[in-house]
């Protein structure tokens, strides 16, 4: 049984080589709908290989695209070869559009807007950090539901320079439940400029212990907060008793 899965993995190996050695002679022979197909068969049984050798491949995939006037996947493809490896660098004897494309690829990959998400404290909480070097972004927001397909409401995070948090909310009938939850960061329009996750592929939490906001001990805590200030209030505004 080892011996049957070492082959597969070889042979997938092998498989995927030939697919990106073919992508690339068809790229040099300047057929480049053929290439897109061929790099598109490499990647998609590329998992096992060297990862600057995947970078390089989805860069070449990007410049194609570019090549071929689809600016919107020749940025994303060169975008996630940076992401796997942010060093990637051309051989002396790439074309000058090529090394040019790298270079502002780069520049658009150093400056971009990030949102990480992560655990907060609580069983509740989520705590999201904000990469934002040219200040773009205004608000976030934790979009949540309590369905996989929605629908989504907002709670706006509290930030401390680049780190924001909130909770998501108990269901009225508070228990245990799980949430679908997905966190975006707004810009001064109102408009997406970063997300961690979306509506088609949120994140889910099981958030055990959970309870109503009645029973909540923030909420009483808040509650009994309040009513200690109206007693004060009353008591100053009171007049004196009579001697």
């Amino acid at each position: 049984m080892i011996g049957l899965l070492i082959s597969v993995a070889l042979a997938a190996s092998v498989d995927s080589t030939q697919a990106l050695s073919s992508a690339r002679k068809l790229a040099d022979a300047l057929r480049y709908e053929e290439a897109v197909v061929e790099y598109q068969r490499y990647l998609g049984a590329a998992a096992e290989r060297p990862v600057r050798e995947r970078a390089s491949a989805l860069f070449e995939l990007g410049f194609i695209h570019l090549v071929l006037g689809d600016d919107a996947n020749a940025q994303s493809r060169a975008m996630e070869a940076l992401e796997l490896d942010a060093s990637l660098t051309l051989p002396p004897s790439a074309p000058a559009r090529q090394v040019d494309f790298l270079a502002e690829v780069k520049r658009k990959f150093l400056t971009r807007t990030r949102v990480t998400v992560e655990q907060g404290a609580g069983p509740q909480s989520i705590r999201a950090r904000v990469v934002d070097p040219e200040k773009k972004v205004k608000r976030v927001l934790l979009r949540h539901a309590l369905s996989s397909n929605g629908p989504f409401y907002a709670v706006e995070m509290k930030c401390v320079i680049d780190v924001c948090s909130a909770e998501l909310p108990s269901p009225e009938q508070g228990g245990d439940f799980t949430a679908w939850y997905f966190v975006e960061g707004l810009d001064a329009k109102n408009a997406t400029v970063a997300s961690a996750g979306d509506s088609a592929a949120p994140r889910q939490l099981a958030v055990v212990g959970g309870r109503p906001w009645y029973q909540s001990p923030i909420t009483w805590g808040i509650a009994g907060g309040a009513l200690v200030a109206v007693g004060v209030v009353i008591y100053l505004l009171s007049p004196p008793p009579p001697r």
